[in-house]
């Protein structure tokens, strides 16, 4: 059964699968907590890129905590990434993050979830 609740705070960093320079606290996933979703924070250090990839199986829900960046989303083409908005990718749309301005810390959300992977040594 999902645990209702945890502390962000026990939860540890790892690094990015894809990236350098990148961490993700990975919050819930199938197979940690037994969760649907899977909810995640992603810290991208200013420089780094997160290449073009595609979630074929689950849109992706993007809200920026702090920082600045520019997204790209096929179909749409680019745009800044800053708090105060909320970017749901679409299934299978090839996307990125590039030209990271400001240290950008996201929460992002997978329904259903993503498998978990774990970081780059």
């Amino acid at each position: 059964m999902t645990k209702v609740f945890k502390k962000e705070a026990e939860v540890a960093w790892e690094n990015h699968f894809m990236v350098d320079g990148a961490k993700l606290q990975w919050l819930y996933t199938k197979e940690k907590d037994d969760s649907p979703i899977t909810v995640m924070k992603v810290l991208l250090k200013k420089g780094v890129t997160l290449p073009d990839h595609r979630h074929p199986d689950q849109p992706d829900l993007i809200y920026p905590l702090a920082g600045k960046a520019t997204m790209f989303i096929e179909g749409e083409g680019e745009f800044p990434l800053e708090p105060g908005m909320v970017v749901q990718v679409p299934q299978n749309a090839l996307h990125a993050i590039r030209r990271v301005e400001e240290e950008l810390l996201l929460y992002n959300v997978f329904a259903p979830g993503t498998p978990y992977r774990p970081g780059k040594p």
